[in-house]
């Protein structure tokens, strides 16, 4: 039986084999760019710094949180994710700035709810609230809050 399979490999041609080493060495090329000078958005060549990071211990961790203003004018805190709202908490803390700059952009987190869960309540406007939860000496002590953005249908 090793035989046979000893038999079945094939030799690889001096061109098939110029091409695969050429590839190998764009992409440890493009990792160790990615390495060196990349960020997280040059996935999968980019360093991965979210990974390699911490906390300081008398630090904040900083989460994002979205507030949705109910029927009966009362504020709920609802998840933020792509199911609930149509995308992910990471994709909104990355285009907060966004947010903060335009808030009329929220109408589109309502609009997607709309669409995604027709059988709740319509929300009648957002907010999306930036959150600090203070550390000291790695325990935690507090939470702060503030709104980055908020939106009103009308």
């Amino acid at each position: 039986m090793i035989k046979w399979a000893l038999m079945s490999i094939q030799r690889l041609r001096p061109r098939a084999r110029a091409i695969r080493i050429l590839v190998t060495a764009v992409c440890l090329t493009l990792l160790l760019a990615g390495t060196a000078f990349g960020d997280d958005d040059a996935f999968p060549f980019g360093p991965f710094r979210m990974y390699s990071t911490s906390t300081p211990p008398n630090g904040n961790v900083n989460v994002m949180a979205l507030d949705a203003r109910m029927p009966d004018g009362t504020w709920k805190r609802v998840r933020l994710d792509a199911g609930e709202v149509g995308i992910t908490r990471a994709e909104a803390e990355g285009q907060g700035t966004r947010f903060k700059v335009d808030p009329g952009l929220l109408e589109r987190l309502v609009e997607a709810h709309d669409r995604l869960k027709p059988r709740e309540p319509r929300w009648t406007g957002v907010r999306l609230i930036q959150q600090y939860y203070m550390l000291r000496h790695r325990l935690y002590v507090g939470t702060r809050e503030f709104t980055i953005a908020q939106w009103t249908r009308s």
